[in-house]
């Protein structure tokens, strides 16, 4: 079962609402998103997890929204993860047509390197944290460092790059991760733009 998430963190998530009484809402039972479904209910309500090749479709009913699955409405606040939630939404919809869902656009997702370099800073904290050295956590990629002399190992570019790594690592291991899922998250202008006609 996949960890549960906090909604005001994680733009991916759909949340269920009754929909007003002066809309004609249609029935929606998400319980019957199977066979790939993960479902648990916690203090705030029913969290749900459906799974996609391209990716999880999270939704989540509030404890108070009884009426959600019999006029279902879907909340979008206007702030600046609103794309992101649109987006989502979209494939919550192409899912329940029967279409493929696409994957997330690259607006909405860190960048193939981006992850490669997250994932090396949380290798080289781990090698740390059990006890390497900065140069053997540099020899891993480089061999070569061994043998480097101790005032040409202290301007090493291996070097540098060994200590951004962990330095970021530290970073993300003290909270910043959380920023990984407010990736694609723009502020929203001050005021509306004027389009001429």
């Amino acid at each position: 079962m996949p960890a549960l998430w906090a909604q005001d963190v994680l733009s991916a998530i759909i949340a269920l609402i009754p929909a007003p009484e002066i809309y004609r809402a249609s029935p929606f039972f998400p319980l019957r998103l199977t066979p790939q479904l993960n479902a648990a209910l916690a203090d705030d309500g029913l969290h749900l997890v459906v799974g996609d090749r391209t990716g999880s479709i999270r939704l989540w009913v509030a404890d108070d929204a009884d009426d959600a699955d019999k006029r279902a409405a879907v909340v979008i606040p206007l702030d600046e993860a609103c794309w992101v939630r649109f987006h989502h939404l979209r494939r919550l919809l192409e899912r329940l047509y029967g279409r493929v869902v696409g994957p997330l656009p690259n607006t909405f997702r860190p960048t193939r390197y981006r992850i490669t370099r997250l994932a090396y800073a949380l290798q080289a904290l781990t090698a740390r944290r059990a006890g390497a050295t900065v140069r053997d956590i540099a020899a891993l990629t480089d061999a070569g460092v061994r043998t480097l002399g101790g005032s040409i190992w202290k301007d090493a570019h291996q070097r540098a790059r060994v200590e951004r790594l962990l330095t970021l690592a530290e970073h993300l291991a003290g909270g910043e991760y959380l920023a990984l899922l407010r990736y694609g998250r723009r502020p929203l202008p001050q005021s509306a733009a004027l389009i001429p006609y």
